[in-house]
Protein backbone atom coordinates (compact mmCIF):
# COMPACT_ATOMS: atom_id res chain seq x y z
CA UNK A 1 0.00 0.00 0.00
CA UNK A 2 3.22 2.50 0.37
CA UNK A 3 3.94 1.68 -3.39
CA UNK A 4 3.58 3.85 -5.87
CA UNK A 5 1.31 1.06 -7.67
CA UNK A 6 -0.99 -0.98 -5.54
CA UNK A 7 -2.67 -1.23 -2.12
CA UNK A 8 -1.04 -4.42 -1.65
CA UNK A 9 2.18 -2.92 -1.14
CA UNK A 10 1.20 -1.19 2.26
CA UNK A 11 2.06 -4.40 3.97
CA UNK A 12 6.01 -3.81 2.23
CA UNK A 13 8.61 -1.54 2.28
CA UNK A 14 10.37 -1.31 5.80
CA UNK A 15 14.01 -1.33 5.04
CA UNK A 16 15.00 -2.29 8.85
CA UNK A 17 11.84 -3.89 11.17
CA UNK A 18 12.13 -3.62 15.12
CA UNK A 19 12.60 -7.82 15.43
CA UNK A 20 14.06 -9.93 18.42
CA UNK A 21 17.35 -9.17 17.66
CA UNK A 22 16.77 -6.02 20.41
CA UNK A 23 16.68 -8.18 23.12
CA UNK A 24 19.19 -11.07 22.22
CA UNK A 25 21.85 -11.26 24.33
CA UNK A 26 24.77 -11.38 21.81
CA UNK A 27 22.79 -8.29 20.46
CA UNK A 28 24.52 -4.72 21.56
CA UNK A 29 22.22 -2.57 23.89
CA UNK A 30 21.47 0.81 22.63
CA UNK A 31 21.33 3.73 24.61
CA UNK A 32 17.88 4.34 23.84
CA UNK A 33 16.96 0.93 24.96
CA UNK A 34 14.50 1.84 27.33
CA UNK A 35 12.43 4.09 25.37
CA UNK A 36 12.89 1.17 22.66
CA UNK A 37 11.41 -1.20 25.09
CA UNK A 38 8.71 1.36 26.43
CA UNK A 39 7.33 1.38 22.17
CA UNK A 40 7.12 -2.08 21.85
CA UNK A 41 5.65 -2.73 25.30
CA UNK A 42 2.99 0.08 24.12
CA UNK A 43 2.46 -1.39 20.73
CA UNK A 44 1.83 -4.91 22.30
CA UNK A 45 -1.15 -3.68 24.57
CA UNK A 46 -3.22 -2.86 21.53
CA UNK A 47 -4.06 -5.22 18.77
CA UNK A 48 -4.42 -2.46 16.15
CA UNK A 49 -1.15 -1.12 17.26
CA UNK A 50 0.21 -4.61 17.15
CA UNK A 51 -0.81 -5.34 13.48
CA UNK A 52 0.86 -1.89 12.27
CA UNK A 53 4.07 -2.72 13.29
CA UNK A 54 3.64 -6.41 11.57
CA UNK A 55 2.50 -4.53 8.23
CA UNK A 56 6.44 -2.51 8.91
CA UNK A 57 8.48 -6.08 9.15
CA UNK A 58 7.35 -7.56 6.12
CA UNK A 59 10.11 -6.41 3.35
CA UNK A 60 8.68 -6.29 -0.63
CA UNK A 61 12.78 -5.83 -2.51
CA UNK A 62 10.64 -5.52 -5.95
CA UNK A 63 9.14 -2.13 -4.86
CA UNK A 64 10.76 1.22 -6.46
CA UNK A 65 12.40 3.89 -5.06
CA UNK A 66 9.52 6.27 -4.43
CA UNK A 67 7.37 2.99 -2.65
CA UNK A 68 10.55 2.29 -0.30
CA UNK A 69 11.28 6.27 0.34
CA UNK A 70 7.07 6.40 1.86
CA UNK A 71 7.68 3.49 3.10
CA UNK A 72 10.46 3.99 5.11
CA UNK A 73 9.30 7.30 6.33
CA UNK A 74 5.72 6.12 7.44
CA UNK A 75 7.33 3.63 9.41
CA UNK A 76 9.38 6.05 11.05
CA UNK A 77 6.35 8.00 11.73
CA UNK A 78 4.61 5.09 13.69
CA UNK A 79 7.60 3.58 14.98
CA UNK A 80 7.62 7.81 16.64
CA UNK A 81 4.79 7.24 17.57
CA UNK A 82 4.75 3.19 19.20
CA UNK A 83 2.64 2.43 16.23
CA UNK A 84 -0.46 3.59 17.71
CA UNK A 85 -3.19 4.77 15.12
CA UNK A 86 -3.00 8.31 14.08
CA UNK A 87 -6.46 8.23 12.01
CA UNK A 88 -8.62 5.54 13.59
CA UNK A 89 -9.43 5.65 17.44
CA UNK A 90 -11.52 3.22 19.24
CA UNK A 91 -12.25 1.82 15.74
CA UNK A 92 -13.59 4.98 14.52
CA UNK A 93 -12.22 7.76 12.00
CA UNK A 94 -11.46 10.96 14.20
CA UNK A 95 -11.70 14.18 13.01
CA UNK A 96 -8.52 14.77 11.28
CA UNK A 97 -9.47 12.34 9.65
CA UNK A 98 -12.70 12.98 8.11
CA UNK A 99 -11.05 16.53 7.27
CA UNK A 100 -8.12 14.91 5.35
CA UNK A 101 -10.76 12.68 3.48
CA UNK A 102 -12.39 15.40 2.38
CA UNK A 103 -9.76 17.09 1.09
CA UNK A 104 -8.64 13.72 -0.84
CA UNK A 105 -12.01 13.39 -2.34
CA UNK A 106 -11.60 17.18 -3.46
CA UNK A 107 -8.32 16.26 -5.44
CA UNK A 108 -9.88 16.77 -8.59
CA UNK A 109 -10.58 20.34 -7.94
CA UNK A 110 -7.22 20.76 -7.81
CA UNK A 111 -6.30 19.07 -11.67
CA UNK A 112 -5.34 15.58 -9.46
CA UNK A 113 -7.37 12.88 -8.94
CA UNK A 114 -9.16 12.17 -6.30
CA UNK A 115 -8.95 7.88 -7.48
CA UNK A 116 -5.73 8.39 -6.86
CA UNK A 117 -5.72 8.24 -3.29
CA UNK A 118 -7.98 5.75 -1.82
CA UNK A 119 -9.60 6.06 1.60
CA UNK A 120 -11.24 4.82 4.03
CA UNK A 121 -15.57 4.97 3.97
CA UNK A 122 -16.67 8.39 5.83
CA UNK A 123 -18.73 5.21 7.99
CA UNK A 124 -15.70 2.89 8.03
CA UNK A 125 -16.52 0.56 11.12
CA UNK A 126 -19.63 1.73 12.01
CA UNK A 127 -21.16 -1.91 13.43
CA UNK A 128 -18.13 -1.99 15.18
CA UNK A 129 -17.09 -5.51 13.40
CA UNK A 130 -13.67 -4.21 11.48
CA UNK A 131 -10.74 -6.86 12.98
CA UNK A 132 -7.59 -4.92 14.52
CA UNK A 133 -6.16 -6.20 10.80
CA UNK A 134 -8.66 -4.57 8.50
CA UNK A 135 -8.67 -1.44 11.01
CA UNK A 136 -4.67 -1.23 10.73
CA UNK A 137 -4.88 -1.69 6.53
CA UNK A 138 -7.40 1.27 6.55
CA UNK A 139 -4.85 3.32 9.10
CA UNK A 140 -2.33 2.53 6.83
CA UNK A 141 -4.28 3.01 3.34
CA UNK A 142 -4.95 6.31 4.52
CA UNK A 143 -1.42 7.25 5.73
CA UNK A 144 -0.38 6.08 2.09
CA UNK A 145 -3.03 8.10 0.27
CA UNK A 146 -1.51 11.31 2.38
CA UNK A 147 2.08 10.92 1.42
CA UNK A 148 1.03 10.39 -2.28
CA UNK A 149 -1.13 13.64 -2.23
CA UNK A 150 1.75 15.67 -1.02
CA UNK A 151 4.20 14.58 -3.34
CA UNK A 152 2.03 14.98 -6.24
CA UNK A 153 0.54 18.46 -5.34
CA UNK A 154 3.99 19.66 -4.47
CA UNK A 155 6.38 18.10 -7.44
CA UNK A 156 4.01 16.91 -9.79
CA UNK A 157 2.74 13.43 -11.35
CA UNK A 158 5.09 13.34 -13.74
CA UNK A 159 8.40 14.57 -14.25
CA UNK A 160 9.63 17.49 -16.20
CA UNK A 161 12.38 15.49 -17.99
CA UNK A 162 10.10 13.17 -18.96
CA UNK A 163 8.35 15.36 -21.00
CA UNK A 164 11.57 16.90 -22.84
CA UNK A 165 15.17 17.16 -22.07
CA UNK A 166 14.73 21.12 -22.99
CA UNK A 167 13.07 21.36 -19.56
CA UNK A 168 15.98 21.41 -16.71
CA UNK A 169 13.44 22.53 -13.72
CA UNK A 170 13.58 19.97 -10.73
CA UNK A 171 10.85 20.84 -8.41
CA UNK A 172 11.26 19.98 -5.14
CA UNK A 173 10.10 16.85 -3.47
CA UNK A 174 7.89 17.58 0.36
CA UNK A 175 9.69 15.28 3.29
CA UNK A 176 7.72 12.24 3.93
CA UNK A 177 8.00 11.99 7.43
CA UNK A 178 7.71 15.62 7.87
CA UNK A 179 4.72 15.83 5.65
CA UNK A 180 2.83 12.72 7.50
CA UNK A 181 4.26 14.53 10.94
CA UNK A 182 2.76 18.22 10.33
CA UNK A 183 -0.68 17.09 8.95
CA UNK A 184 -0.86 14.77 11.83
CA UNK A 185 -0.33 17.47 15.33
CA UNK A 186 -1.94 20.63 13.38
CA UNK A 187 -5.30 21.58 14.66
CA UNK A 188 -5.94 22.08 10.78
CA UNK A 189 -4.83 19.43 9.19
CA UNK A 190 -7.05 19.72 5.18
CA UNK A 191 -5.45 22.89 5.63
CA UNK A 192 -1.54 21.94 5.75
CA UNK A 193 -2.13 19.24 3.17
CA UNK A 194 -3.98 21.19 0.53
CA UNK A 195 -1.18 23.98 1.48
CA UNK A 196 1.28 21.23 -0.31
CA UNK A 197 -0.14 22.97 -3.81
CA UNK A 198 1.45 25.59 -5.57
CA UNK A 199 0.94 28.88 -3.90
CA UNK A 200 1.31 30.83 -6.64
CA UNK A 201 -1.79 32.98 -7.75
CA UNK A 202 -1.87 31.90 -12.16
CA UNK A 203 -2.24 28.51 -10.83
CA UNK A 204 -5.08 29.35 -8.24
CA UNK A 205 -6.31 31.51 -10.83
CA UNK A 206 -6.04 28.26 -13.56
CA UNK A 207 -8.04 26.23 -10.55
CA UNK A 208 -10.91 28.60 -10.45
CA UNK A 209 -11.34 28.58 -14.54
CA UNK A 210 -11.41 24.82 -14.10
CA UNK A 211 -14.45 24.59 -12.07
CA UNK A 212 -15.89 26.96 -14.37
CA UNK A 213 -15.44 25.17 -16.79
CA UNK A 214 -16.41 21.57 -15.72
CA UNK A 215 -19.44 23.46 -14.20
CA UNK A 216 -20.45 24.54 -17.43
CA UNK A 217 -19.55 21.30 -19.31
CA UNK A 218 -21.90 19.62 -16.56
CA UNK A 219 -24.62 22.19 -17.23
CA UNK A 220 -24.03 21.90 -20.84
CA UNK A 221 -23.68 26.00 -21.02
CA UNK A 222 -20.46 26.14 -22.74
CA UNK A 223 -20.59 28.85 -24.92
CA UNK A 224 -21.25 27.49 -28.69
CA UNK A 225 -18.94 29.70 -30.86
CA UNK A 226 -19.73 30.32 -34.48
CA UNK A 227 -16.82 28.75 -36.97
CA UNK A 228 -15.16 30.83 -39.74
CA UNK A 229 -14.07 28.79 -42.47
CA UNK A 230 -10.91 29.26 -43.66
CA UNK A 231 -9.80 31.32 -46.76
CA UNK A 232 -8.16 34.59 -47.53
CA UNK A 233 -7.03 36.78 -45.18
CA UNK A 234 -9.72 39.12 -44.21
CA UNK A 235 -9.22 42.99 -44.04
CA UNK A 236 -11.14 46.60 -44.73
CA UNK A 237 -12.79 46.40 -48.01
CA UNK A 238 -13.23 42.51 -48.98
CA UNK A 239 -16.50 41.34 -49.75
CA UNK A 240 -17.19 37.92 -48.79
CA UNK A 241 -20.34 35.81 -46.72
CA UNK A 242 -16.98 34.82 -44.29
CA UNK A 243 -17.51 38.55 -43.15
CA UNK A 244 -21.06 37.86 -42.15
CA UNK A 245 -19.73 35.22 -39.56
CA UNK A 246 -17.14 37.42 -38.20
CA UNK A 247 -19.48 39.89 -37.71
CA UNK A 248 -21.83 37.47 -35.82
CA UNK A 249 -18.63 35.92 -33.77
CA UNK A 250 -17.50 40.00 -32.58
CA UNK A 251 -21.06 40.81 -32.22
CA UNK A 252 -20.55 43.87 -34.50
CA UNK A 253 -23.85 44.81 -36.21
CA UNK A 254 -24.24 46.86 -39.22
CA UNK A 255 -26.84 47.50 -41.83
CA UNK A 256 -28.19 44.60 -44.11
CA UNK A 257 -26.28 45.92 -47.13
CA UNK A 258 -22.77 45.98 -45.55
CA UNK A 259 -23.22 42.57 -43.69
CA UNK A 260 -20.73 41.29 -45.96
CA UNK A 261 -18.36 44.09 -46.41
CA UNK A 262 -15.15 44.19 -44.07
CA UNK A 263 -15.91 47.91 -42.68
CA UNK A 264 -13.61 49.87 -40.45
CA UNK A 265 -15.37 49.16 -37.52
CA UNK A 266 -15.04 45.67 -38.01
CA UNK A 267 -11.62 45.87 -37.95
CA UNK A 268 -11.52 47.98 -34.89
CA UNK A 269 -12.93 45.11 -33.26
CA UNK A 270 -10.70 42.25 -34.75
CA UNK A 271 -7.85 44.37 -33.82
CA UNK A 272 -9.75 44.63 -29.86
CA UNK A 273 -9.61 40.54 -30.05
CA UNK A 274 -5.98 40.31 -31.03
CA UNK A 275 -4.60 42.79 -28.46
CA UNK A 276 -6.48 40.82 -25.78
CA UNK A 277 -5.10 37.62 -27.44
CA UNK A 278 -1.80 38.30 -27.88
CA UNK A 279 -1.87 38.89 -31.58
CA UNK A 280 -0.21 41.36 -33.21
CA UNK A 281 -3.21 43.94 -33.70
CA UNK A 282 -3.20 44.84 -37.30
CA UNK A 283 -7.44 44.58 -38.00
CA UNK A 284 -6.52 41.70 -40.60
CA UNK A 285 -8.30 37.91 -39.86
CA UNK A 286 -5.17 35.55 -40.98
CA UNK A 287 -4.41 31.97 -40.14
CA UNK A 288 -3.64 32.81 -36.77
CA UNK A 289 -6.40 34.90 -35.68
CA UNK A 290 -8.19 33.09 -36.86
CA UNK A 291 -7.50 29.65 -35.40
CA UNK A 292 -7.52 32.15 -31.98
CA UNK A 293 -11.10 33.48 -33.11
CA UNK A 294 -12.20 30.05 -34.06
CA UNK A 295 -10.98 28.75 -29.99
CA UNK A 296 -9.00 26.12 -31.69
CA UNK A 297 -5.86 26.99 -30.20
CA UNK A 298 -5.43 23.37 -28.53
CA UNK A 299 -8.00 20.70 -27.74
CA UNK A 300 -9.88 19.99 -24.84
CA UNK A 301 -9.81 23.11 -22.61
CA UNK A 302 -9.93 21.08 -19.57
CA UNK A 303 -7.19 19.01 -20.69
CA UNK A 304 -5.14 22.12 -21.33
CA UNK A 305 -5.40 23.49 -17.75
CA UNK A 306 -4.61 20.24 -16.15
CA UNK A 307 -1.46 20.36 -17.85
CA UNK A 308 -0.57 23.97 -17.19
CA UNK A 309 -1.59 23.48 -13.78
CA UNK A 310 0.58 20.29 -13.67
CA UNK A 311 3.81 22.26 -15.03
CA UNK A 312 3.03 24.78 -11.72
CA UNK A 313 4.10 21.97 -9.87
CA UNK A 314 7.39 21.83 -11.50
CA UNK A 315 8.05 26.03 -10.82
CA UNK A 316 10.25 27.10 -7.77
CA UNK A 317 7.57 27.51 -5.06
CA UNK A 318 9.34 31.21 -4.76
CA UNK A 319 9.78 32.75 -7.59
CA UNK A 320 11.18 35.58 -5.58
CA UNK A 321 9.15 38.98 -4.64
CA UNK A 322 10.77 40.73 -7.84
CA UNK A 323 11.49 38.22 -10.38
CA UNK A 324 11.42 38.25 -14.21
CA UNK A 325 9.22 35.56 -16.05
CA UNK A 326 9.09 34.63 -19.63
CA UNK A 327 6.89 32.34 -21.29
CA UNK A 328 7.55 30.82 -24.11
CA UNK A 329 4.27 30.22 -25.90
CA UNK A 330 3.45 33.65 -25.47
CA UNK A 331 6.23 35.20 -26.82
CA UNK A 332 6.00 38.06 -23.39
CA UNK A 333 8.67 38.84 -20.71
CA UNK A 334 7.57 40.82 -17.67
CA UNK A 335 9.31 42.18 -14.58
CA UNK A 336 6.79 41.42 -11.64
CA UNK A 337 7.11 42.70 -8.09
CA UNK A 338 4.70 42.06 -5.27
CA UNK A 339 1.95 40.14 -8.01
CA UNK A 340 2.03 43.02 -10.46
CA UNK A 341 3.75 43.43 -13.40
CA UNK A 342 6.39 46.81 -13.57
CA UNK A 343 7.13 46.19 -17.17
CA UNK A 344 6.35 43.77 -20.04
CA UNK A 345 7.64 43.40 -23.55
CA UNK A 346 7.11 41.15 -26.54
CA UNK A 347 9.95 38.88 -27.28
CA UNK A 348 11.43 36.38 -29.48
CA UNK A 349 12.57 32.98 -28.70
CA UNK A 350 13.66 29.52 -30.50
CA UNK A 351 12.62 28.29 -33.30
CA UNK A 352 11.15 24.28 -33.09
CA UNK A 353 14.73 23.50 -34.10
CA UNK A 354 16.68 25.38 -31.05
CA UNK A 355 13.86 24.95 -28.45
CA UNK A 356 14.46 28.09 -25.53
CA UNK A 357 14.93 25.63 -22.62
CA UNK A 358 12.83 26.10 -19.59
CA UNK A 359 14.97 26.48 -16.20
CA UNK A 360 14.87 28.80 -13.88
CA UNK A 361 18.04 30.83 -12.43
CA UNK A 362 19.05 34.45 -11.43
CA UNK A 363 20.58 37.46 -13.54
CA UNK A 364 23.76 38.69 -12.26
CA UNK A 365 24.61 41.57 -14.46
CA UNK A 366 24.57 43.53 -17.87
CA UNK A 367 26.93 43.26 -20.68
CA UNK A 368 26.52 46.64 -22.88
CA UNK A 369 28.54 46.55 -26.20
CA UNK A 370 28.72 42.88 -26.37
CA UNK A 371 30.50 40.48 -28.50
CA UNK A 372 28.74 37.16 -30.09
CA UNK A 373 30.57 34.47 -29.66
CA UNK A 374 29.29 32.24 -32.30
CA UNK A 375 28.30 28.94 -31.00
CA UNK A 376 29.86 26.16 -32.71
CA UNK A 377 26.45 24.50 -34.17
CA UNK A 378 26.00 28.19 -36.10
CA UNK A 379 29.54 28.68 -36.92
CA UNK A 380 30.14 25.08 -38.51
CA UNK A 381 26.51 24.73 -40.15
CA UNK A 382 25.24 28.27 -40.70
CA UNK A 383 28.55 30.81 -41.41
CA UNK A 384 30.87 28.22 -42.65
CA UNK A 385 28.91 27.12 -45.47
CA UNK A 386 28.28 30.47 -46.76
CA UNK A 387 31.70 31.51 -46.27
CA UNK A 388 32.67 28.72 -48.74
CA UNK A 389 30.12 29.97 -50.98
CA UNK A 390 31.55 33.22 -51.50
CA UNK A 391 34.51 34.65 -50.38
CA UNK A 392 35.65 34.11 -46.29
CA UNK A 393 37.29 37.27 -46.20
CA UNK A 394 34.87 39.73 -47.80
CA UNK A 395 31.75 37.59 -45.82
CA UNK A 396 33.67 38.31 -42.42
CA UNK A 397 34.53 41.96 -43.05
CA UNK A 398 30.78 42.68 -44.32
CA UNK A 399 29.31 40.94 -41.30
CA UNK A 400 32.09 42.79 -38.66
CA UNK A 401 33.38 39.21 -37.57
CA UNK A 402 36.93 38.20 -36.34
CA UNK A 403 38.72 35.22 -35.80
CA UNK A 404 39.91 34.40 -32.41
CA UNK A 405 43.22 31.60 -31.97
CA UNK A 406 44.56 30.99 -28.24
CA UNK A 407 43.07 34.02 -27.35
CA UNK A 408 44.07 36.52 -29.66
CA UNK A 409 42.90 37.52 -33.35
CA UNK A 410 44.70 36.22 -36.43
CA UNK A 411 44.42 37.27 -39.93
CA UNK A 412 41.59 35.03 -41.51
CA UNK A 413 43.57 34.66 -44.35
CA UNK A 414 46.23 32.20 -42.76
CA UNK A 415 42.91 29.96 -41.88
CA UNK A 416 42.96 26.63 -44.57
CA UNK A 417 38.86 27.62 -44.24
CA UNK A 418 38.37 24.12 -46.58
CA UNK A 419 39.87 21.87 -43.07
CA UNK A 420 38.42 24.21 -40.18
CA UNK A 421 36.40 22.49 -37.15
CA UNK A 422 35.79 25.33 -35.12
CA UNK A 423 37.46 23.63 -32.31
CA UNK A 424 40.40 25.59 -31.60
CA UNK A 425 39.19 28.88 -33.08
CA UNK A 426 36.18 30.29 -33.04
CA UNK A 427 34.23 33.48 -34.86
CA UNK A 428 32.94 36.88 -32.84
CA UNK A 429 31.48 39.56 -33.66
CA UNK A 430 32.33 42.68 -32.65
CA UNK A 431 29.81 44.87 -30.94
CA UNK A 432 28.13 48.25 -32.81
CA UNK A 433 26.79 47.35 -36.47
CA UNK A 434 24.53 44.09 -37.54
CA UNK A 435 25.64 42.49 -33.67
CA UNK A 436 23.40 39.57 -33.20
CA UNK A 437 23.33 40.61 -29.93
CA UNK A 438 22.48 44.26 -30.45
CA UNK A 439 23.70 46.64 -27.70
CA UNK A 440 22.97 45.11 -24.59
CA UNK A 441 22.27 41.56 -22.93
CA UNK A 442 21.09 40.27 -19.86
CA UNK A 443 23.29 37.43 -18.67
CA UNK A 444 21.33 34.68 -16.06
CA UNK A 445 24.92 32.34 -16.53
CA UNK A 446 23.54 28.70 -16.63
CA UNK A 447 24.47 25.14 -18.43
CA UNK A 448 22.16 26.19 -21.78
CA UNK A 449 24.15 29.40 -22.28
CA UNK A 450 20.75 31.35 -22.85
CA UNK A 451 20.05 34.95 -22.31
CA UNK A 452 18.39 37.93 -23.05
CA UNK A 453 19.61 40.17 -25.38
CA UNK A 454 19.03 43.19 -28.27
CA UNK A 455 18.90 42.72 -31.33
CA UNK A 456 19.36 44.68 -34.72
CA UNK A 457 16.13 42.65 -36.77
CA UNK A 458 13.31 44.53 -35.28
CA UNK A 459 10.86 43.50 -37.93
CA UNK A 460 10.10 40.03 -36.39
CA UNK A 461 8.47 41.71 -33.18
CA UNK A 462 5.35 42.81 -35.13
CA UNK A 463 4.81 38.95 -35.74
CA UNK A 464 2.09 37.11 -33.71
CA UNK A 465 4.39 34.18 -33.61
CA UNK A 466 7.92 34.89 -32.36
CA UNK A 467 9.62 31.54 -32.79
CA UNK A 468 12.85 32.39 -34.92
CA UNK A 469 16.25 32.33 -32.79
CA UNK A 470 18.61 29.60 -31.89
CA UNK A 471 17.25 29.40 -28.49
CA UNK A 472 17.92 33.09 -26.60
CA UNK A 473 15.97 35.59 -25.84
CA UNK A 474 15.34 38.69 -27.89
CA UNK A 475 14.03 41.47 -26.49
CA UNK A 476 11.46 44.28 -28.31
CA UNK A 477 12.60 47.64 -25.96
CA UNK A 478 16.21 46.53 -24.52
CA UNK A 479 16.61 49.58 -22.77
CA UNK A 480 13.26 50.17 -21.64
CA UNK A 481 13.73 47.15 -20.00
CA UNK A 482 17.01 48.14 -18.46
CA UNK A 483 15.45 51.25 -17.12
CA UNK A 484 12.78 48.89 -15.24
CA UNK A 485 15.39 46.46 -13.99
CA UNK A 486 17.74 49.21 -12.73
CA UNK A 487 14.73 50.73 -11.03
CA UNK A 488 15.14 47.63 -8.66
CA UNK A 489 18.96 47.93 -8.04
CA UNK A 490 20.06 50.69 -5.46
CA UNK A 491 22.48 53.05 -7.14
CA UNK A 492 22.83 51.65 -10.98
CA UNK A 493 20.49 53.80 -13.15
CA UNK A 494 19.15 52.84 -16.78
CA UNK A 495 20.68 56.36 -18.20
CA UNK A 496 24.05 55.18 -17.12
CA UNK A 497 23.49 52.32 -18.81
CA UNK A 498 22.47 53.63 -22.16
CA UNK A 499 25.96 56.47 -21.57
CA UNK A 500 27.65 53.36 -22.06
CA UNK A 501 26.28 52.39 -25.69
CA UNK A 502 28.81 52.86 -28.64
CA UNK A 503 31.95 52.67 -25.88
CA UNK A 504 33.96 48.95 -25.82
CA UNK A 505 32.30 46.04 -24.07
CA UNK A 506 31.41 46.92 -20.59
CA UNK A 507 30.36 44.43 -17.91
CA UNK A 508 27.93 45.44 -14.85
CA UNK A 509 26.91 43.63 -11.92
CA UNK A 510 23.61 44.05 -10.16
CA UNK A 511 23.94 44.61 -6.70
CA UNK A 512 20.77 42.93 -6.20
CA UNK A 513 20.56 39.71 -8.50
CA UNK A 514 16.48 38.96 -9.86
CA UNK A 515 15.36 35.32 -10.16
CA UNK A 516 14.82 34.59 -13.70
CA UNK A 517 11.83 32.04 -14.72
CA UNK A 518 12.22 30.89 -18.46
CA UNK A 519 8.27 29.20 -18.51
CA UNK A 520 5.78 27.63 -21.02
CA UNK A 521 2.26 28.47 -20.27
CA UNK A 522 0.08 27.67 -23.15
CA UNK A 523 -3.09 28.55 -20.31
CA UNK A 524 -3.14 31.28 -17.76
CA UNK A 525 -5.90 33.99 -16.85
CA UNK A 526 -5.61 37.48 -18.17
CA UNK A 527 -6.12 40.78 -16.10
CA UNK A 528 -9.30 40.59 -16.76
CA UNK A 529 -9.76 37.18 -15.24
CA UNK A 530 -10.22 35.61 -18.83
CA UNK A 531 -8.69 32.53 -20.03
CA UNK A 532 -6.08 33.15 -22.30
CA UNK A 533 -4.86 30.09 -24.34
CA UNK A 534 -1.66 29.93 -26.47
CA UNK A 535 -0.31 27.35 -29.27
CA UNK A 536 1.47 24.46 -28.26
CA UNK A 537 4.72 25.61 -30.46
CA UNK A 538 7.54 23.06 -28.88
CA UNK A 539 4.52 20.25 -28.03
CA UNK A 540 5.39 20.32 -24.54
CA UNK A 541 1.45 20.55 -23.63
CA UNK A 542 0.63 17.75 -25.46
CA UNK A 543 3.06 16.05 -24.05
CA UNK A 544 1.90 16.83 -20.29
CA UNK A 545 -1.41 15.44 -21.16
CA UNK A 546 -0.13 11.97 -22.94
CA UNK A 547 1.97 11.46 -19.81
CA UNK A 548 -0.86 12.28 -17.08
CA UNK A 549 -3.55 9.91 -19.10
CA UNK A 550 -5.53 12.88 -19.82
Amino acid sequence: MFGRTSTSALLAGAVIALSSTVYSAKAAIPDNFDVQLDHVNLALSNPVAQQIQQAFSKNHSRQNFHAKREAAAAKLFYQNRSFQPAWILQGKLTASALSVIKTLQAADEEGLRSADYPVPQVGFNADGKSTPEQIAMAELELSHSLLKYAEDAQAGRVSPYAISEDITLRPERPDPIEALTSIARSATPSQVLAAFNPPHAEYKALKVQLAQLREQTQKGELEKQVVIPAGKVLKVGTKSSRVILLRERLSVPTVESQMNVYTQDLAYAVEAFQAGNGLHPDGAVGPRTLLALNGRVSGNPVKDIIANMERWRWMPRDLGQTHLRVNIPEFMVRLNMDGFSLFESRVVVGKRSNKTPVFSDRMKHVIVNPYWNVPYSIASKEILPEMLASNPQSYLRKGNYEIVYGGKIVDPRRVNWNAVTFKKIRIRQRPGRGNALGKIKFMFPNKHNVYLHDTPSKSLFNRSERAFSHGCVRVQNPFDFADALMATQNTITGNYIRSLVGKKQTQVNLQQQIPVHISYFTAFVDEAGKLQRRPDIYGHNQATIDALNL
